[in-house]
């Protein structure tokens, strides 16, 4: 028994001592607890503020640690939240582009595509102002089928549903004589799909989640935030 609560420590120190010297080198899925985690993001945000990794590493890292962080649990753990904030602020600070989902929205359960890619010219990101707004849209582009795939699995998982507001618009396109729905081709309106959170147009609500798929092949993921 003692033996194995030395090796448990000794192995803990490594692993502490390897945080210290290269975050870089820290392969984040062996991260098993939050103090852990905790050591390793502000690891990456004083590494960051001195220059021993880019801007562009800490943001890869962040994005793998957010992840982490949900899947550890379920709850919030303000001095990670906060280590996160301070962080997201520095890339902002640069005007840093994120081509991730926020960690709000990740804390609901949305995820990214798979087997796609990310479209870094038509995707926007919003730093969040002093109201609390703050949006991200991440565009994708590859196959419709997989598009399609792809939009079912990302809300069946963060509990989207198939926004009415647009059922709607598909069945006056189906029966009316109109060409075009506020810009949209009407013709090509019964080949999208477009699951939400919220309606979008509701206005008394404190975030969006949206994931849609259009007939040119593209994947829009959105993640709004009204306020805080």
């Amino acid at each position: 028994m003692k033996k194995y609560l030395l090796v448990i420590l000794v192995f803990s120190l490594v692993f502490l001592w390897c945080t210290r010297n290269d975050v870089l080198n820290i392969d984040v899925n062996t991260i098993a607890d939050l103090p852990t985690l905790q050591t390793i993001v502000t690891q990456v945000s004083e590494d960051m503020s001195s220059g021993k990794i880019s801007m562009d590493q800490a943001q890869v890292l962040v994005d793998q640690l957010q992840q982490k962080y949900v899947d550890l649990t379920n709850g919030t753990d303000t001095t990670i939240e906060t280590t996160f904030a301070v962080i997201q602020k520095v890339f902002d600070k640069k005007s840093l582009p994120s081509y991730t989902l926020p960690l709000w929205s990740k804390k609901l359960w949305l995820t990214e595509p798979k087997g796609m890619e990310l479209n870094k010219a038509l995707s926007t990101y919003t730093a969040m102002n002093a109201s609390g707004y703050g949006s991200t849209t991440l565009v994708y582009k590859w196959d419709y089928t997989l598009a399609l795939q792809q939009a079912q699995r990302i809300a069946q998982k963060a509990s989207l549903y198939i926004s009415k507001d647009f059922q709607q618009a598909q069945a006056l396109a189906k029966v009316g004589n109109i060409d075009y729905i506020s810009g949209l081709d009407i013709g090509s309106l019964t080949k999208w799909i477009v699951y939400v959170n919220h309606e979008l147009l509701e206005t008394n609500v404190a975030n969006l989640m949206s994931v849609s798929v259009d007939p040119e092949w593209t994947l829009t993921l959105e993640a709004i935030q009204y306020k805080n």
